[in-house]
Protein backbone atom coordinates (compact mmCIF):
# COMPACT_ATOMS: atom_id res chain seq x y z
CA UNK A 1 0.00 0.00 0.00
CA UNK A 2 1.15 3.39 -0.70
CA UNK A 3 1.96 5.83 1.94
CA UNK A 4 0.29 8.92 2.28
CA UNK A 5 1.58 11.84 0.01
CA UNK A 6 4.53 13.96 1.79
CA UNK A 7 2.06 16.92 1.58
CA UNK A 8 -0.33 15.43 4.07
CA UNK A 9 2.02 14.09 6.12
CA UNK A 10 1.83 16.55 9.13
CA UNK A 11 -2.05 16.75 8.90
CA UNK A 12 -4.06 14.71 10.62
CA UNK A 13 -6.70 12.21 8.89
CA UNK A 14 -9.19 9.68 9.42
CA UNK A 15 -11.34 7.22 7.61
CA UNK A 16 -15.25 6.68 7.31
CA UNK A 17 -16.56 3.87 9.91
CA UNK A 18 -20.35 4.62 8.78
CA UNK A 19 -22.59 7.27 7.51
CA UNK A 20 -26.05 7.68 7.54
CA UNK A 21 -27.75 11.00 5.24
CA UNK A 22 -25.38 13.97 6.93
CA UNK A 23 -24.21 12.28 9.70
CA UNK A 24 -20.49 10.54 9.24
CA UNK A 25 -18.61 8.30 12.01
CA UNK A 26 -15.05 8.79 11.41
CA UNK A 27 -11.97 6.89 13.13
CA UNK A 28 -8.49 8.56 13.83
CA UNK A 29 -7.64 12.25 14.48
CA UNK A 30 -5.84 11.71 17.50
CA UNK A 31 -5.98 15.25 18.92
CA UNK A 32 -9.21 16.52 17.18
CA UNK A 33 -11.47 18.47 19.64
CA UNK A 34 -15.87 18.93 19.25
CA UNK A 35 -16.02 21.97 16.81
CA UNK A 36 -12.77 21.48 14.67
CA UNK A 37 -13.59 21.72 10.91
CA UNK A 38 -12.95 18.42 8.59
CA UNK A 39 -13.06 18.38 4.59
CA UNK A 40 -13.12 14.92 3.34
CA UNK A 41 -10.91 13.84 -0.09
CA UNK A 42 -14.27 14.59 -2.32
CA UNK A 43 -13.92 18.21 -0.82
CA UNK A 44 -16.82 18.04 1.39
CA UNK A 45 -16.72 19.92 4.76
CA UNK A 46 -17.93 19.18 8.34
CA UNK A 47 -17.80 19.85 11.91
CA UNK A 48 -17.13 17.74 14.72
CA UNK A 49 -19.68 17.24 17.01
CA UNK A 50 -19.02 14.96 19.39
CA UNK A 51 -15.71 12.00 20.35
CA UNK A 52 -16.11 8.92 21.72
CA UNK A 53 -13.62 6.19 22.61
CA UNK A 54 -13.64 4.23 19.03
CA UNK A 55 -14.91 6.60 16.76
CA UNK A 56 -15.75 10.36 16.19
CA UNK A 57 -19.09 11.94 15.52
CA UNK A 58 -19.07 14.69 12.28
CA UNK A 59 -22.27 17.05 10.98
CA UNK A 60 -21.62 17.45 7.26
CA UNK A 61 -22.22 21.37 5.96
CA UNK A 62 -21.92 20.16 2.33
CA UNK A 63 -24.39 17.52 0.30
CA UNK A 64 -22.55 15.03 -1.24
CA UNK A 65 -21.77 10.89 -1.33
CA UNK A 66 -20.18 9.72 1.72
CA UNK A 67 -18.93 6.12 2.03
CA UNK A 68 -17.13 3.81 4.17
CA UNK A 69 -12.96 3.91 4.34
CA UNK A 70 -12.95 7.21 2.76
CA UNK A 71 -10.92 9.88 3.69
CA UNK A 72 -10.93 12.81 6.27
CA UNK A 73 -8.40 15.64 7.17
CA UNK A 74 -8.46 17.87 9.56
CA UNK A 75 -8.85 21.52 8.69
CA UNK A 76 -6.71 23.95 10.54
CA UNK A 77 -9.94 26.01 10.67
CA UNK A 78 -12.55 25.74 13.61
CA UNK A 79 -16.24 26.25 13.13
CA UNK A 80 -16.79 29.69 12.81
CA UNK A 81 -18.16 33.19 10.95
CA UNK A 82 -16.19 36.18 9.56
CA UNK A 83 -17.29 39.24 11.44
CA UNK A 84 -17.01 42.96 11.37
CA UNK A 85 -18.71 45.83 9.88
CA UNK A 86 -18.55 44.77 6.68
CA UNK A 87 -21.85 42.23 7.22
CA UNK A 88 -24.05 45.29 7.91
CA UNK A 89 -26.50 45.10 4.76
CA UNK A 90 -25.63 41.89 3.49
CA UNK A 91 -27.67 37.89 3.80
CA UNK A 92 -25.43 35.39 4.65
CA UNK A 93 -25.59 31.64 5.48
CA UNK A 94 -23.86 30.64 8.81
CA UNK A 95 -21.03 30.26 7.37
CA UNK A 96 -20.30 33.97 6.44
CA UNK A 97 -21.07 33.22 2.77
CA UNK A 98 -23.14 35.50 1.08
CA UNK A 99 -26.85 34.62 -0.44
CA UNK A 100 -28.19 37.23 -1.72
CA UNK A 101 -25.87 37.28 -5.25
CA UNK A 102 -24.33 40.74 -4.28
CA UNK A 103 -20.87 39.01 -4.83
CA UNK A 104 -18.10 38.37 -2.01
CA UNK A 105 -17.67 39.82 1.02
CA UNK A 106 -15.57 42.99 1.45
CA UNK A 107 -13.49 41.62 4.25
CA UNK A 108 -9.76 42.20 4.77
CA UNK A 109 -7.17 40.00 6.01
CA UNK A 110 -7.40 40.67 9.31
CA UNK A 111 -10.83 39.96 9.29
CA UNK A 112 -11.57 38.11 12.86
CA UNK A 113 -13.54 34.91 12.50
CA UNK A 114 -15.14 33.96 15.45
CA UNK A 115 -16.06 30.64 16.73
CA UNK A 116 -20.03 29.88 17.05
CA UNK A 117 -20.19 27.68 20.29
CA UNK A 118 -19.66 30.67 22.88
CA UNK A 119 -19.93 30.29 26.54
CA UNK A 120 -23.29 33.24 27.93
CA UNK A 121 -20.93 36.13 29.75
CA UNK A 122 -21.25 35.50 33.40
CA UNK A 123 -23.42 37.58 35.40
CA UNK A 124 -20.19 39.91 36.43
CA UNK A 125 -20.30 41.17 33.43
CA UNK A 126 -24.20 42.21 33.10
CA UNK A 127 -25.65 45.84 33.92
CA UNK A 128 -29.18 46.49 35.33
CA UNK A 129 -31.63 47.46 32.51
CA UNK A 130 -32.64 50.78 32.90
CA UNK A 131 -33.24 52.24 29.35
CA UNK A 132 -36.50 51.42 27.07
CA UNK A 133 -35.98 49.76 23.67
CA UNK A 134 -38.95 51.28 21.88
CA UNK A 135 -40.36 49.73 18.80
CA UNK A 136 -42.71 52.54 17.30
CA UNK A 137 -45.72 50.49 18.31
CA UNK A 138 -48.24 52.20 20.53
CA UNK A 139 -49.12 48.77 22.30
CA UNK A 140 -46.12 47.48 22.92
CA UNK A 141 -44.07 50.49 23.85
CA UNK A 142 -47.26 51.81 26.75
CA UNK A 143 -48.65 48.44 27.80
CA UNK A 144 -45.96 45.80 27.30
CA UNK A 145 -42.58 47.77 27.07
CA UNK A 146 -39.32 45.93 26.19
CA UNK A 147 -36.01 47.24 28.14
CA UNK A 148 -32.64 46.95 26.36
CA UNK A 149 -31.04 43.87 27.21
CA UNK A 150 -34.58 41.83 27.06
CA UNK A 151 -35.31 38.76 25.88
CA UNK A 152 -39.15 38.37 25.02
CA UNK A 153 -40.91 35.56 23.50
CA UNK A 154 -42.79 35.88 20.01
CA UNK A 155 -45.45 33.09 20.02
CA UNK A 156 -48.64 32.77 18.64
CA UNK A 157 -50.55 30.37 15.52
CA UNK A 158 -50.11 30.99 11.76
CA UNK A 159 -50.96 33.72 10.27
CA UNK A 160 -50.88 35.95 13.57
CA UNK A 161 -49.31 38.54 11.94
CA UNK A 162 -45.50 37.79 14.12
CA UNK A 163 -43.15 38.14 10.94
CA UNK A 164 -45.24 41.27 9.72
CA UNK A 165 -44.44 42.78 13.38
CA UNK A 166 -41.09 41.98 13.62
CA UNK A 167 -40.27 43.40 10.17
CA UNK A 168 -42.48 46.85 11.33
CA UNK A 169 -39.81 46.49 14.54
CA UNK A 170 -36.64 46.03 12.55
CA UNK A 171 -38.06 48.99 10.28
CA UNK A 172 -38.99 51.42 12.82
CA UNK A 173 -35.08 51.42 14.43
CA UNK A 174 -34.23 53.44 11.19
CA UNK A 175 -32.04 56.55 12.77
CA UNK A 176 -31.51 55.00 16.41
CA UNK A 177 -28.04 54.10 16.10
CA UNK A 178 -29.76 49.69 16.75
CA UNK A 179 -27.87 47.52 14.55
CA UNK A 180 -30.34 44.56 13.90
CA UNK A 181 -29.64 40.90 13.07
CA UNK A 182 -32.51 38.63 11.53
CA UNK A 183 -31.98 34.87 11.69
CA UNK A 184 -34.12 32.93 9.29
CA UNK A 185 -33.95 29.25 10.31
CA UNK A 186 -34.91 27.20 7.92
CA UNK A 187 -37.68 29.19 6.13
CA UNK A 188 -38.51 28.62 2.71
CA UNK A 189 -36.20 30.35 0.13
CA UNK A 190 -39.14 32.12 -1.34
CA UNK A 191 -40.05 33.61 2.01
CA UNK A 192 -36.42 34.66 2.75
CA UNK A 193 -35.69 36.54 -0.28
CA UNK A 194 -39.35 38.79 0.27
CA UNK A 195 -38.43 39.42 3.50
CA UNK A 196 -34.76 41.01 2.40
CA UNK A 197 -36.68 42.74 -0.78
CA UNK A 198 -39.19 44.13 2.36
CA UNK A 199 -36.19 45.59 4.42
CA UNK A 200 -34.23 47.04 1.16
CA UNK A 201 -37.25 48.44 0.39
CA UNK A 202 -37.64 50.59 3.38
CA UNK A 203 -34.30 51.00 3.78
CA UNK A 204 -33.66 49.38 6.75
CA UNK A 205 -30.94 46.69 5.36
CA UNK A 206 -28.35 49.44 6.04
CA UNK A 207 -28.05 48.67 9.60
CA UNK A 208 -29.44 45.16 9.17
CA UNK A 209 -27.62 41.56 9.07
CA UNK A 210 -29.65 38.82 7.91
CA UNK A 211 -28.34 35.31 8.09
CA UNK A 212 -30.67 32.57 6.36
CA UNK A 213 -30.80 29.03 5.81
CA UNK A 214 -33.67 27.46 3.41
CA UNK A 215 -35.33 24.73 4.15
CA UNK A 216 -33.86 22.81 0.97
CA UNK A 217 -30.37 22.91 2.95
CA UNK A 218 -28.77 19.94 5.26
CA UNK A 219 -29.97 20.20 8.70
CA UNK A 220 -26.77 20.54 10.12
CA UNK A 221 -26.62 24.15 8.53
CA UNK A 222 -29.50 25.37 9.82
CA UNK A 223 -28.58 23.83 13.36
CA UNK A 224 -26.21 26.55 13.19
CA UNK A 225 -28.35 29.51 12.14
CA UNK A 226 -28.69 30.87 15.56
CA UNK A 227 -26.01 30.40 16.91
CA UNK A 228 -24.09 32.51 14.34
CA UNK A 229 -26.71 35.62 14.58
CA UNK A 230 -25.88 35.15 18.14
CA UNK A 231 -22.04 35.37 17.24
CA UNK A 232 -22.37 38.35 15.05
CA UNK A 233 -24.79 40.04 17.58
CA UNK A 234 -21.53 40.11 19.89
CA UNK A 235 -19.38 41.36 17.67
CA UNK A 236 -21.51 44.57 17.18
CA UNK A 237 -22.24 44.70 21.11
CA UNK A 238 -18.76 44.72 22.07
CA UNK A 239 -18.51 48.05 20.15
CA UNK A 240 -20.69 48.91 22.29
CA UNK A 241 -24.02 49.24 19.93
CA UNK A 242 -27.56 48.22 20.92
CA UNK A 243 -28.36 45.01 19.26
CA UNK A 244 -32.32 43.71 18.28
CA UNK A 245 -31.71 40.14 17.70
CA UNK A 246 -34.60 38.05 16.37
CA UNK A 247 -34.85 34.51 15.91
CA UNK A 248 -37.62 33.18 13.62
CA UNK A 249 -38.20 30.44 14.58
CA UNK A 250 -37.19 28.38 17.61
CA UNK A 251 -39.27 25.68 16.93
CA UNK A 252 -37.91 25.02 13.65
CA UNK A 253 -34.38 25.09 15.30
CA UNK A 254 -35.39 22.67 17.95
CA UNK A 255 -37.14 20.12 15.10
CA UNK A 256 -33.93 19.96 13.39
CA UNK A 257 -32.20 19.65 16.43
CA UNK A 258 -34.20 16.58 16.64
CA UNK A 259 -33.73 14.90 13.43
CA UNK A 260 -30.11 15.43 14.23
CA UNK A 261 -30.17 13.67 17.80
CA UNK A 262 -32.90 11.01 16.58
CA UNK A 263 -30.03 9.60 13.73
CA UNK A 264 -27.40 9.98 16.10
CA UNK A 265 -29.40 7.25 18.52
CA UNK A 266 -29.60 9.62 21.33
CA UNK A 267 -32.47 8.99 23.82
CA UNK A 268 -35.54 10.46 22.73
CA UNK A 269 -37.56 12.28 25.87
CA UNK A 270 -40.58 13.84 25.80
CA UNK A 271 -42.44 15.04 22.41
CA UNK A 272 -39.53 12.66 20.73
CA UNK A 273 -36.99 15.77 21.60
CA UNK A 274 -33.65 14.88 23.21
CA UNK A 275 -32.90 15.57 26.98
CA UNK A 276 -30.40 18.66 26.19
CA UNK A 277 -33.38 20.70 24.12
CA UNK A 278 -33.68 22.83 27.14
CA UNK A 279 -29.81 23.46 27.48
CA UNK A 280 -29.65 24.17 23.29
CA UNK A 281 -31.55 27.02 23.55
CA UNK A 282 -30.90 28.39 27.47
CA UNK A 283 -27.07 28.05 26.01
CA UNK A 284 -27.95 30.43 23.37
CA UNK A 285 -30.07 32.75 25.13
CA UNK A 286 -28.14 33.43 27.75
CA UNK A 287 -25.61 35.14 25.75
CA UNK A 288 -28.22 38.40 25.17
CA UNK A 289 -28.51 40.68 27.48
CA UNK A 290 -27.26 44.56 29.03
CA UNK A 291 -23.33 44.47 29.56
CA UNK A 292 -20.88 47.10 31.56
CA UNK A 293 -18.45 49.23 29.85
CA UNK A 294 -15.37 46.53 30.94
CA UNK A 295 -17.35 44.22 28.69
CA UNK A 296 -17.86 46.34 25.60
CA UNK A 297 -21.32 48.24 27.13
CA UNK A 298 -24.14 47.94 24.53
CA UNK A 299 -26.72 45.01 24.87
CA UNK A 300 -28.39 42.67 23.21
CA UNK A 301 -31.98 42.53 23.27
CA UNK A 302 -33.28 38.57 21.60
CA UNK A 303 -36.79 38.32 20.21
CA UNK A 304 -37.26 34.35 19.84
CA UNK A 305 -39.83 33.39 17.77
CA UNK A 306 -42.07 30.30 18.14
CA UNK A 307 -45.12 29.57 15.89
CA UNK A 308 -48.05 27.31 18.17
CA UNK A 309 -50.01 24.69 16.34
CA UNK A 310 -54.07 25.25 17.25
CA UNK A 311 -52.22 28.13 19.94
CA UNK A 312 -51.34 25.31 22.17
CA UNK A 313 -48.79 26.81 23.99
CA UNK A 314 -48.09 24.48 26.75
CA UNK A 315 -46.22 22.51 24.97
CA UNK A 316 -42.57 21.38 25.67
CA UNK A 317 -40.65 23.68 23.48
CA UNK A 318 -43.36 27.18 24.07
CA UNK A 319 -42.99 26.38 27.84
CA UNK A 320 -38.81 25.73 27.99
CA UNK A 321 -38.27 28.95 26.11
CA UNK A 322 -41.01 30.95 27.96
CA UNK A 323 -38.75 29.64 30.78
CA UNK A 324 -35.42 31.57 29.88
CA UNK A 325 -36.76 34.67 28.84
CA UNK A 326 -37.93 37.72 30.23
CA UNK A 327 -41.74 37.30 29.10
CA UNK A 328 -43.44 36.78 26.05
CA UNK A 329 -46.14 38.08 23.14
CA UNK A 330 -48.86 35.88 22.37
CA UNK A 331 -50.72 36.42 19.06
CA UNK A 332 -53.74 35.24 17.95
CA UNK A 333 -55.01 34.47 14.30
CA UNK A 334 -58.62 35.15 14.74
CA UNK A 335 -57.89 39.01 16.62
CA UNK A 336 -55.94 39.55 13.59
CA UNK A 337 -58.95 38.08 11.76
CA UNK A 338 -61.38 40.85 13.70
CA UNK A 339 -59.15 43.75 12.70
CA UNK A 340 -56.80 44.05 15.66
CA UNK A 341 -53.22 44.82 14.32
CA UNK A 342 -50.85 44.05 15.93
CA UNK A 343 -52.71 40.84 17.21
CA UNK A 344 -51.79 40.24 21.03
CA UNK A 345 -53.41 39.19 23.29
CA UNK A 346 -52.67 41.76 26.29
CA UNK A 347 -54.37 39.84 28.90
CA UNK A 348 -52.03 37.06 28.33
CA UNK A 349 -48.80 38.70 27.19
CA UNK A 350 -46.33 39.66 30.21
CA UNK A 351 -43.00 41.86 30.00
CA UNK A 352 -40.91 40.62 33.39
CA UNK A 353 -38.19 43.83 32.67
CA UNK A 354 -39.78 46.85 30.79
CA UNK A 355 -42.12 48.37 33.14
CA UNK A 356 -38.57 49.42 35.24
CA UNK A 357 -37.40 51.21 32.00
CA UNK A 358 -40.34 53.00 31.90
CA UNK A 359 -40.53 57.15 32.50
CA UNK A 360 -43.24 57.67 35.19
CA UNK A 361 -46.36 58.73 33.55
CA UNK A 362 -46.14 56.13 30.45
CA UNK A 363 -46.13 53.54 33.52
CA UNK A 364 -49.06 54.85 35.77
CA UNK A 365 -50.76 55.22 31.96
CA UNK A 366 -50.21 52.18 30.86
CA UNK A 367 -51.71 51.10 34.66
CA UNK A 368 -55.17 53.20 34.30
CA UNK A 369 -55.54 51.67 30.68
CA UNK A 370 -54.66 47.97 31.73
CA UNK A 371 -57.40 48.81 34.82
CA UNK A 372 -60.34 49.63 31.79
CA UNK A 373 -59.16 46.77 29.97
CA UNK A 374 -60.14 44.56 32.87
CA UNK A 375 -63.09 46.41 34.50
CA UNK A 376 -64.58 46.30 31.05
CA UNK A 377 -64.23 42.50 30.07
CA UNK A 378 -65.71 41.69 33.92
CA UNK A 379 -68.83 44.03 32.58
CA UNK A 380 -69.14 42.97 29.42
CA UNK A 381 -70.68 39.70 30.15
CA UNK A 382 -73.25 41.57 32.43
CA UNK A 383 -73.90 44.40 29.81
CA UNK A 384 -75.09 40.92 27.45
CA UNK A 385 -78.29 40.92 30.31
CA UNK A 386 -79.16 44.46 30.58
CA UNK A 387 -80.94 46.76 28.67
CA UNK A 388 -80.30 49.78 31.07
CA UNK A 389 -76.72 49.86 31.94
CA UNK A 390 -75.29 52.47 34.55
CA UNK A 391 -73.45 55.34 33.40
CA UNK A 392 -70.24 54.21 34.87
CA UNK A 393 -70.63 50.94 33.32
CA UNK A 394 -71.41 52.85 29.82
CA UNK A 395 -68.40 55.06 30.15
CA UNK A 396 -66.02 51.92 31.21
CA UNK A 397 -66.96 50.11 28.30
CA UNK A 398 -66.83 52.96 26.06
CA UNK A 399 -63.67 53.91 26.92
CA UNK A 400 -62.22 50.48 26.32
CA UNK A 401 -63.78 50.55 22.65
CA UNK A 402 -61.63 53.68 22.21
CA UNK A 403 -58.88 52.63 23.87
CA UNK A 404 -58.72 49.83 21.51
CA UNK A 405 -59.27 51.56 18.19
CA UNK A 406 -56.22 53.84 19.46
CA UNK A 407 -54.26 50.44 20.20
CA UNK A 408 -54.73 49.25 16.24
CA UNK A 409 -51.45 50.19 14.38
CA UNK A 410 -51.06 49.47 10.48
CA UNK A 411 -47.97 48.29 9.40
CA UNK A 412 -45.06 50.97 8.72
CA UNK A 413 -46.89 53.44 11.17
CA UNK A 414 -44.00 54.04 13.72
CA UNK A 415 -45.66 55.84 16.42
CA UNK A 416 -43.10 58.45 18.60
CA UNK A 417 -43.29 57.77 22.53
CA UNK A 418 -45.03 61.53 23.26
CA UNK A 419 -47.81 60.79 20.83
CA UNK A 420 -48.57 57.12 22.43
CA UNK A 421 -48.77 58.74 25.44
CA UNK A 422 -51.22 61.50 24.45
CA UNK A 423 -53.24 59.16 22.27
CA UNK A 424 -53.52 56.44 25.02
CA UNK A 425 -54.34 59.68 27.64
CA UNK A 426 -57.20 60.80 25.37
CA UNK A 427 -59.68 58.02 26.38
CA UNK A 428 -59.88 59.92 30.01
CA UNK A 429 -60.26 63.81 28.49
CA UNK A 430 -63.56 65.29 28.31
CA UNK A 431 -62.93 65.29 24.35
CA UNK A 432 -63.62 61.74 23.48
CA UNK A 433 -66.74 61.26 26.01
CA UNK A 434 -69.13 60.91 23.43
CA UNK A 435 -67.55 59.84 20.85
CA UNK A 436 -67.44 56.52 19.90
CA UNK A 437 -64.94 53.94 17.62
CA UNK A 438 -65.55 55.08 14.38
CA UNK A 439 -64.43 58.83 15.39
CA UNK A 440 -61.25 57.48 16.60
CA UNK A 441 -60.86 54.89 13.31
CA UNK A 442 -61.83 58.34 11.17
CA UNK A 443 -59.56 61.16 13.02
CA UNK A 444 -56.58 58.89 14.79
CA UNK A 445 -54.07 60.15 12.05
CA UNK A 446 -55.04 63.41 12.02
CA UNK A 447 -55.25 64.07 15.70
CA UNK A 448 -51.44 62.34 15.58
CA UNK A 449 -50.62 64.47 12.64
CA UNK A 450 -51.66 68.04 15.08
CA UNK A 451 -49.85 67.06 18.04
CA UNK A 452 -46.74 67.02 15.65
CA UNK A 453 -47.08 70.40 13.67
CA UNK A 454 -50.10 72.63 15.03
CA UNK A 455 -48.57 75.28 16.98
CA UNK A 456 -51.16 75.26 19.96
CA UNK A 457 -50.96 71.63 20.37
CA UNK A 458 -47.04 71.58 20.12
CA UNK A 459 -46.08 72.85 23.66
CA UNK A 460 -48.07 69.92 24.91
CA UNK A 461 -46.78 67.35 23.19
CA UNK A 462 -42.75 68.84 24.00
CA UNK A 463 -44.03 68.78 27.69
CA UNK A 464 -44.90 65.20 27.96
CA UNK A 465 -41.46 64.24 29.19
CA UNK A 466 -41.20 66.61 32.21
CA UNK A 467 -44.36 65.74 33.69
CA UNK A 468 -45.14 63.42 37.12
CA UNK A 469 -48.17 61.64 36.55
CA UNK A 470 -50.69 60.86 34.30
CA UNK A 471 -53.22 63.17 35.78
CA UNK A 472 -51.16 65.95 34.37
CA UNK A 473 -51.17 64.83 30.74
CA UNK A 474 -55.33 64.38 31.10
CA UNK A 475 -55.62 68.18 32.61
CA UNK A 476 -53.39 69.41 29.53
CA UNK A 477 -55.54 67.76 26.98
CA UNK A 478 -58.54 68.83 28.35
CA UNK A 479 -57.32 72.56 27.12
CA UNK A 480 -55.96 71.18 23.87
CA UNK A 481 -60.25 69.95 23.67
CA UNK A 482 -61.57 73.32 21.61
CA UNK A 483 -58.66 73.13 19.22
CA UNK A 484 -58.91 69.33 18.38
CA UNK A 485 -62.99 69.81 18.15
CA UNK A 486 -62.03 72.51 15.32
CA UNK A 487 -59.70 70.15 13.53
CA UNK A 488 -61.71 66.79 14.01
CA UNK A 489 -65.60 68.08 13.70
CA UNK A 490 -68.20 65.70 15.13
CA UNK A 491 -69.87 63.87 11.78
CA UNK A 492 -73.55 64.97 11.54
CA UNK A 493 -76.31 62.55 11.87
Amino acid sequence: MNPTPAANQDTEIGYVVSSRDFLTYVDGFPTIRVNDMVESDNNLRGWVNATFDDKIEILMLDEGVIKPKQQFKKLSSRLGVPVGDFLLGRAVNPLGVPIDGKGLLSHSKQTEILELDREAPGIESREFITKQFLTGITLIDSLVPLGKGQRELILGDAHSGKTGFLMDVIINQRNTGVICILALIGKPAVTVRNLIDTLRANKALDYTVVIATSSSEPAPLIFLTPKSALTIAEYFQKQGKDVLLVLDDLGSHAKIYREISLLGNKSPGRESYPGDMFYQHAHLLERAGCFLPKYGSGSITALPVIELSLNDFTTLIPTNVMSMTDGHLLFKANMRAQGQIPAIDLSLSVSRVGRQTQDRVSNLLSTRVRQVISDAADLETIARFSSELPPETQLILKRKELIQEILKQEALMAVSKPIQSILLALPFTSFLKDKNRLFIEQYKQTIIEAFLKNPQLLPITRATANLKTDEELIKLLEGAGAVLAKLCPAPQI
